[in-house]
């Protein structure tokens, strides 16, 4: 009896995936792995630590964790998998299951028979319609061809000018690579924010300002009207307020799903524009599988479709589709948009919906943001983290999560995401049993303390107020007073800067309880939080009945140029 035999386009990690688990499966299968590129089964992630120097060899991006490169020999030797590098597959015959096809290097005509196809064809990189995207010094920083001619660049341009559009992960990531090479970077972005519709504003202002001081340009609400150049290479991206200089430009404008193909073979899209697949993978053809940044995913949090292109989803989802191929029945069960991302010193990442996503979906949530310790606050190199906790009102289960700071934030994103997963409310997790030792975390984690304040606020007994409500009663409510309960010196060093704010440090309010009038509105701050709440129940108990604490206290305030 003829093999099974099996198609899959792209080589990348959900196709590669796919391929290596059908032949542990079945041996018995035939299997063969059609990619457009020399390059296969590569860590695209890890581009642009190789353009940083942190991987010193792109071949390190190609290698098995004991050092074998991922070339077509290894899947010939090793998996009997046969790839067919720089061939692109032009047309699916969906009646005579065929892949029509041709080598990019020869112009060969090529034809491969399928029982089953699997579509891995990935994403293609956004190009804003900007005049002068074809002159030369423009990349994308999405496969390793734009990575080796980047390389390139920085070798022949000592100190060179970089110009980045777009400040999402690739952005920010490109940004620290190129100021590790010395260059001088400026980052655009067409909203307001780093990280737009990933995490919300406060949150990714303490980026921002991490990029100020990294040397980090930037500018926001960018509108670019055009790429500038002579003799055909790229040398201003003009916007409408300023003109940068540019060696090179990296055009990182988010991501399209690669749909030519299917779209031709008149497989059924999406809400949201990518491929349609069911829980088992498959698209609205059976025979046909699809996965990676090419489809669409149901988010777990709302149930609806979402794109979000993920290098961890591309894996799982190579898994699911190998295991149905193989007649093992297998289901993905969708995502959470679960994502960390190393900018500079810090680290910034989320889980689930931010705030601003609940809102725009209309779904009934509340917000709490709390800044603690990475571990013990007396254990050397101790550091600030802040996080942001979405939950649903009335069930009061965990929606989302966002985490910042130079500590160690990736533990707590994880937990919350378990914790989502599993559709845990406040009182389910907020004695969670974490693990604990000075060098780890403090005796009572950051997540859990969060928990707590949650609690608090539901319960009414702390009274928040956001940074942005903050600043807006600051900026316009003449009833407002803003006691910074800091020490003198902590004041001295740094405060928000208005006429509304007076220092009266939190070990002397009983005594000078009276300096503070009662027909004030008094937002409480401090440093991170709890002293401010500590100064808020003071208050309250002598007698002020309209006090709040302002959320993330001074370490979250977004505005670091409004501090004396």
């Amino acid at each position: 009896m003829k093999p099974k035999q099996v198609i899959i386009i792209g080589a990348s990690a959900c196709g590669a995936k796919a391929a290596a688990r059908i032949k542990r499966l079945r041996p018995d299968y035939d299997v063969a792995v059609l990619d457009r590129s020399s390059y296969i089964s590569y860590a695209a992630c890890g581009m642009p630590y190789y353009l940083e120097g942190k991987v010193r060899d792109p071949d390190d991006l190609l290698k098995t964790t004991y050092g074998r490169v991922r070339d077509i020999q290894y899947f010939k030797d090793l998996k009997d998998i046969a790839i067919h590098a720089n061939v692109k597959a032009l047309r699916i015959d969906r009646e005579n299951r065929r892949i029509e096809a041709t080598h990019t290097a020869t112009g060969e005509s090529l034809t491969f028979d399928y029982d089953a196809l699997v579509l891995a064809l990935g994403a293609r990189p956004k190009m804003p319609p900007i005049p002068g995207t074809d002159l030369k010094g423009i990349y994308h920083l999405t496969r390793m061809e734009d990575t080796q001619g980047i390389a390139r660049e920085i070798q022949n341009h000592e100190r060179g000018r970089a110009v980045i559009v777009g400040g999402g992960f690739i952005g920010v990531e490109a940004a620290e690579a190129l100021r590790a090479k010395k260059w001088n970077v400026t980052l655009l972005e067409r909203e307001n924010q780093l990280f737009p519709d990933m995490i919300d504003f406060e949150i990714a202002a303490m980026i921002r300002e991490h990029f100020y001081e990294q040397m980090v340009e930037t500018e926001f609400d960018a509108g670019i009207l055009s790429f500038e150049g002579e003799n055909g290479q790229v040398q201003k991206v003009i916007t409408r307020h300023h003109s940068y200089s540019a060696d090179i430009v990296i055009v990182a404008a988010g991501l399209a799903p690669e749909t030519e193909l299917t779209q031709a073979a008149d497989l059924e899209r999406g809400e949201t524009g990518a491929l349609k697949v069911n829980a088992q993978m498959q698209t609205s053809d059976p025979a046909i599988y699809a996965g990676g940044d090419l489809v669409e995913n149901t988010h777990i949090v709302t149930g609806r479709p979402c794109y979000i292109p993920l290098g961890s989803t591309a894996n799982k989802h190579g898994r699911v589709i190998a295991d149905n191929i193989c007649g093992n029945p297998s289901t993905f069960p969708g995502v959470q948009g679960t994502f960390i991302c190393k900018a500079f010193d810090y680290a910034v990442g989320a889980t689930g919906l931010s705030e601003a996503q609940a809102k725009r979906m209309e779904i009934d949530a509340f917000a709490i943001s709390v800044c603690g310790f990475d571990k013990a606050h007396y254990y050397p190199n101790s550091q600030i983290i802040a996080l942001k906790l979405i939950f649903e009102n009335g069930t009061h289960k965990l929606l989302g999560l966002q985490a910042v700071g130079k500590g160690d934030v990736a533990r707590r994103i994880d937990v919350a995401a378990t914790a989502i997963r599993l559709g845990a409310t406040i009182s389910d997790i907020d004695d969670l049993d974490m693990a604990y030792a000075p060098p780890f975390s403090p005796a009572l984690d950051v997540f859990v303390t969060a928990l707590n304040v949650a609690q608090n606020v539901k319960s009414g007994m702390m009274k928040p107020v956001t940074a942005q409500e903050a600043k807006k009663l600051l900026d316009e409510d003449d009833s407002v007073l803003m006691i910074d309960v800091r020490s003198d010196l902590e004041f001295r060093r740094a405060h928000i800067s208005s006429p509304r704010v007076v220092n009266i440090p939190l070990d002397e309010l009983r005594r000078r309880i009276q300096e503070v009038p009662k027909d004030k509105k008094i937002i409480c701050v401090c440093l991170l939080g709890l002293r401010g709440f500590s100064a808020q129940r003071i208050l309250e108990e002598a007698g002020y009945s309209d006090v709040r604490t302002l959320e993330g206290g001074i370490f979250l305030w977004p505005w670091k140029e409004d501090l004396d």
